[in-house]
């Protein structure tokens, strides 16, 4: 991974991104990266934004956050909505504090809506018409589409796998996720008050984890559940990438 560091190309670069399919390393790299340039995640995932949600969305650990300062995790309480507009308008301001710095900023996450809306400098009218994601659609006007340029000079690195290894990774996630105590730590969200049809809870992982907590399936069946929906985001993943043509796409395998 070193020599592939060594060899980026970041000369005149704004900022750098690190997006690909869930499972694929994209936190790993971020934070090597960052400790190497000296600088700051942020963080482009929809469900890191929420406090305690921390085994459903391999939120990085407390060691992890302590080596490198992450931006956006951990910012909304658990039945607050966050939008793409709002992400936006965020990561924007700290991209701007940062570069002020002469740092190189890293955007890193698995929501491509977030990193394609900041990037291409999509265009909200409101941002309290902006709460769902389906309300964003391919006709949506940005700077990209009116100039074809990014808004940023930006370095944006896609992580890729065989897809038979992705769906390994992604099963032995799941599985350490419950290992690592997911039943208990939606058992904890439900008790402090976190509603069902929060937006946070209708994550997945989380929304199984809730029908097994209601006796609706069992345990191997909300594993099963996890796995398969997780499977299936990630091809919506690679489905979304393919429109962002300037993605520069590195195998993991050739990394390590």
């Amino acid at each position: 991974m070193i020599d592939f560091i060594s060899n980026l190309n970041l000369d005149d670069s704004d900022i750098i991104v690190i997006l690909g399919a869930t499972a694929t390393g994209k936190s790993a790299l971020a934070l090597t990266l960052a400790e190497k340039l000296n600088t700051e995640i942020i963080s482009a995932d929809s469900m890191m934004v929420y406090k305690n949600f921390n085994i459903g969305t391999a939120k990085p650990s407390i060691e992890e956050l302590s080596r490198v300062k992450h931006h956006l995790v951990d910012i909304l309480e658990p039945n607050e909505k966050y939008s793409v507009a709002e992400f936006q308008n965020a990561a924007s301001k700290i991209i701007a504090d940062l570069n002020n710095q002469q740092k190189i900023p890293i955007v890193a996450g698995g929501t491509g809506l977030y990193i394609q809306a900041l990037i291409e400098g999509y265009k909200f009218n409101d941002v309290t018409d902006l709460n769902e994601a389906g309300k964003v659609n391919k006709s949506q006007r940005s700077f990209y589409n009116e100039t074809g340029k990014l808004t940023y000079k930006a370095k944006v690195i896609g992580l890729t796998m065989d897809r038979q290894e992705l769906y390994k990774r992604i099963n032995a996630r799941t599985k350490k996720m419950f290992d690592d105590g997911l039943v208990d730590e939606v058992k904890h969200l439900i008790n402090s008050g976190v509603s069902r049809d929060a937006q946070a809870m209708l994550g997945i992982g989380y929304k199984e984890t809730v029908e097994y907590l209601d006796g609706k399936i069992t345990l191997d069946e909300a594993v099963d559940k996890i796995s398969q929906a997780t499977r299936n985001f990630a091809k919506r993943q690679l489905t979304w990438y393919r429109r962002m043509k300037y993605i520069e796409w590195y195998d993991v395998n050739m990394l390590n």
